[in-house]
């Protein structure tokens, strides 16, 4: 997974760690110890919630779910 951070001198940088890692990071410019940026989860399904044009989904847009039984 990818992961956000942010360097108080170069700004944001993405690094790629395995969701296990303690998810730490050096800033690639200066190296300097940077902070993880933490998403909210509203921010993580607005690309699922919202069309293209910013208006939100309504449940007809998605695809019925088959129930067996």
């Amino acid at each position: 997974m990818f992961y956000e951070f942010r360097c108080e001198r170069h700004g944001y940088f993405q690094v790629r760690q395995n969701i296990l890692a303690t998810h730490k990071a050096n800033c690639p410019q200066c190296g300097e110890e940077a902070q993880r940026v933490y998403a909210s989860l509203e921010w993580i399904w607005a690309d699922t919630l919202y069309r293209e044009d910013g208006s939100r989904r309504e449940d007809k847009d998605y695809a019925e779910v088959m129930h067996n039984g």
